[in-house]
């Protein structure tokens, strides 16, 4: 019994090495895997948005979508003429590109 459980416990980490070292990768590359990898473990956390987000969102991507659509009627080139962060940045930069690739 002993013996499974440590080899239970062994296992992710044998696997873990074997996968992480290829062919004896230099240590700045097996660093880039590893930050890489844990950004991506963090990126995939992330909590429900609140209420205001999402209407500063839902906002945002109304605005940049008739801004797009009128560009795309008016034949302008894309140029997106809007900058800042947070929930409102975020929407009117899809709405806006979903509008100017709708015509």
């Amino acid at each position: 019994m002993r013996i499974k459980k440590s080899l239970i416990l062994a296992g992710p980490a044998l696997l873990t090495a074997v996968t992480l070292s290829p062919l004896a990768a230099s240590p700045a590359q097996a660093l880039a895997v590893t930050s890489a990898a844990s950004a991506q473990t963090s990126t995939h956390v992330a909590s429900k948005p609140p209420k205001e987000k999402k209407a500063q969102y839902k906002k945002g991507r109304m605005a940049g979508y008739s801004d797009g659509r009128s560009a795309c009627e008016k034949k302008e080139p894309y140029s997106l003429k809007y900058s800042g962060g947070g929930a409102y940045q975020r929407g009117f930069t899809d709405g806006y590109n979903s509008g100017y690739h709708s015509c």
